[in-house]
């Protein structure tokens, strides 16, 4: 593989509606004349138009076959701008600010950098590849589309958040790794059937509903567990993934429900008045 060749998109003014920018990937470019990549079709709301029309585009004259040797560099106000990244396989992408919808929606590969907060549906249905969030995260990280069956999510790669993440984070996912670092919102793995969410800090009502299979780790309060996950452990002290947690947790099994067979670890330390009867069951053992 050769010397990475980069490609910078500056935003020539910001957009007032949604933008359907799937053609911004490396994968797109590849092989491609920058004269080319300008007349990449963009649908800004309902409206045609092209790349070199919503950006100012700087690269070279002609971009590598090879998309792992071609980086894009999105500068500006980009909170709007969705599909950043579709079905890529190799590069890289890093968004120097917000960024919209459906960031690395069926992600195959390679690697997207957001120097930013970003919306919903980030790495949605994503096979492999390596997405990481300097700001926070909306709803449905990592998860399958609306009215799809569990385990259309995300089946592979890795997802790390460095903010907070919004709700149903990991929603149907199958396979790879989702860390937020700060908290999340309700519903965290809901119809998950493998794969491993971490949350460091809190999470909201009732974690790993209809869950199938994989885990779930929450290292700080939360809001309420389902009566359909039974208590298997209580663990001293918990390592996952690399990441260490110096204090204790109660390990549960389920969703019962759906006869899952997931697991959902909750610290004990920041939730005993919620988890001390469970606790009182593991020592009766």
């Amino acid at each position: 593989m050769g010397v990475p060749v980069t490609f910078t998109l500056k935003l020539k003014a910001v957009p007032k509606v949604l933008v359907d920018a799937r053609w911004v990937s490396p994968d797109r470019f590849a092989d491609r004349a920058i004269d080319e990549i300008k007349k990449f079709r963009v649908l800004e709301g309902g409206w045609e138009t092209t790349v070199g029309e919503l950006f100012e585009v700087i690269g070279p004259e002609k971009a590598p076959a090879d998309p792992k040797e071609i980086d894009i560099v999105i500068e500006g106000s980009t909170s709007k701008i969705c599909y950043i990244g579709y079905k890529m396989s190799g590069g890289r992408i890093v968004i120097r600010g917000d960024a919209g919808h459906f960031i690395g929606y069926k992600m195959r590969g390679g690697v997207i950098m957001i120097h930013g907060s970003v919306r919903n549906y980030l790495g949605c249905k994503m096979k492999d590849g390596i997405i990481e969030v300097f700001g926070n995260a909306g709803h449905r990280v990592g998860s399958k589309l609306q009215g799809e069956k569990p385990g259309k999510g995300m089946k592979k790669g890795s997802i790390v958040i460095h903010g907070n993440a919004g709700s149903e984070v990991g929603l149907g996912m199958t396979g790879g790794t989702i860390v937020v670092e700060k908290s999340a919102g309700n519903l965290v793995g809901s119809s998950m059937t493998g794969g491993t969410i971490v949350v460091k800090e809190g999470a909201g009502l009732y974690p790993g509903l209809e869950m199938l299979g994989g885990r779930i780790v929450i290292g700080g309060v939360v809001k309420g567990i389902l009566p359909s996950f039974y208590v298997d452990s209580y663990i001293p002290l918990l390592k996952v993934r690399g990441m260490e947690f110096k204090k204790p947790f109660l390990s549960f099994i389920g969703d019962a429900v759906v006869g899952g067979r997931g697991f959902l670890q909750i610290s004990y330390e920041d939730n005993k008045s919620l988890l001390e009867f469970y606790k009182s069951l593991v020592e009766e053992v």
